[in-house]
């Protein structure tokens, strides 16, 4: 069994390219959870002890609260390069992955299409980039991901 952890960091190494990092990142979309139902709960905060006309004591609830979340799922661009770039070059990929997200991004969509947004996004970043003249572009790539979080 230890055997099998010892190979996990060499694994690890090997999944993901060497030199590669995330430069900058936008979010790019949110949506509830389409097939995870929302938590509700009332609770007792707060109790407090008290004697009744009897004599007897007992503790009661002197602060109800209710709570509510729902499951929220975010969608994120991310510009990836390389580990050491010059800062001048890093700037051009960044204004260039703003521009990119920024002409992807229609405030007015119902839906989002994570693929069309991608392919829209990385012409602009490569017309972008060739614009200002950037360079080591083959070595920056354009991903999107999701991230779940709890609201509430």
């Amino acid at each position: 069994m230890l055997k099998a952890f010892a190979s996990l960091p060499l694994l690890a190494a090997i999944a993901v390219p060497a030199g590669a990092r995330e430069v900058d990142r936008a979010e790019i979309a949110e949506a509830f959870a389409p097939n995870v139902a929302p938590e509700r709960r009332v609770y007792c905060a707060d109790t407090q002890m008290v004697t009744l006309t009897d004599g007897n004591e007992y503790r009661a609830c002197v602060n109800w609260r209710a709570q509510s979340r729902s499951r929220l799922i975010r969608t994120y661009a991310a510009l990836e390069g390389p580990d050491t770039d010059t800062d001048a070059n890093l700037e051009i990929a960044r204004t260039c992955f703003d521009l990119a997200v920024a002409s992807q991004n229609d405030p007015y969509r119902t839906t989002f299409d994570a693929s069309t947004f991608i392919d829209g996004a990385r012409t602009d970043f490569t017309l972008c980039a060739a614009n200002r003249a950037m360079m080591r572009t083959s070595e920056y790539s354009l991903r999107v991901y999701e991230r779940g979080v709890w609201l509430g």
